[in-house]
């Protein structure tokens, strides 16, 4: 049959043999058949998961092409889904998906650029009915998927730092210290006046940088409105010490609940 893609689930757990040898031969008998098959079909790309796959573990990696993190792929849940992938594993390796909204293990509905940001770190793909889609969210999604493409090869080639600012605001940034992508996730409503900073440690102190925000699609009409300093990045970027955004640290822009922000950060060669 003319299979390219093989998706490997698992979905049972191992309860009758317990802790004994056995469960150890049949991870081996796994990795076995996993051999054979990748030998006899070389050109089919294998998906193992992380409940249908039975395991996400270093020797998978061996066999398989990348994981399926999780089927809840509402994207609130996922932050944490994928932060604790990546405490072990690449990101090129993680499936991560745009999902429908509302999202089908939830019922929370999200934004698209939400929904799109959160996916955009791993191996991207799109988990819904696009022809039920209005114009705009089609374009969105366009636009979404074309960032993803221009920024790939930084986020799954670069070194990966990820931390939370306070506020219910979590982020991460792929790169190295000369030229980092910042991605910023807003969980809840804030009911502060200014965002918190976020201390940038990994980057060079002798540089100057500029910080430019990338804008994806139109902000809405509920956005909050945007500083001086926040339309300037916005509008070809700032000019930054490097030495203040690793000590006092980059300011973030006001974010609704369930809101994202992106950043591009680039030493300027003096």
């Amino acid at each position: 049959l003319p299979i390219s893609y093989l998706k490997w689930d698992h979905n049972r757990d191992l309860t009758a043999v317990g802790q004994s040898a056995r469960y150890r031969q049949q991870v081996h008998a796994t990795y076995a058949l996993l051999t054979r098959l990748r030998l006899a079909f070389p050109h089919v790309e294998i998906e193992s998961c992380a409940g249908g796959g039975g395991r996400i573990d270093a020797g998978m990696i061996r066999h398989t092409h990348r994981f399926w993190t999780s089927d809840c792929i509402d994207a609130v849940s996922r932050i944490q889904i994928q932060r604790g992938f990546l405490q072990f594993f690449p990101p090129e390796l993680m499936g991560a998906h745009i999902g429908t909204s509302p999202a089908h293990t939830t019922g929370r509905s999200q934004s698209m650029a939400f929904r799109a940001a959160v996916a955009l770190p791993g191996h991207l793909g799109v988990e819904l009915d696009i022809r039920k889609l209005s114009v705009t969210d089609k374009n969105k999604l366009k636009n979404w998927i074309n960032t993803y493409k221009s920024f790939r090869n930084q986020m799954h080639k670069g070194r990966l730092w990820f931390g939370d600012a306070g506020d219910s605001v979590h982020w991460q940034a792929h790169g190295d210290d000369q030229n980092l992508l910042l991605l910023i996730y807003r969980m809840q409503p804030t009911a502060q006046r200014y965002g918190p900073n976020l201390a940038l440690e990994m980057l060079d102190t002798r540089s100057d940088y500029l910080v430019e925000r990338i804008v994806v699609e139109q902000t809405s009409p509920h956005s909050p409105q945007p500083s001086q300093v926040d339309l300037a990045m916005q509008q070809g970027g700032v000019r930054v010490d490097g030495h203040w955004l690793a000590a006092h640290g980059l300011s973030l822009p006001q974010m609704t609940g369930e809101g994202c922000a992106l950043f591009r950060i680039k030493a300027i060669k003096s």
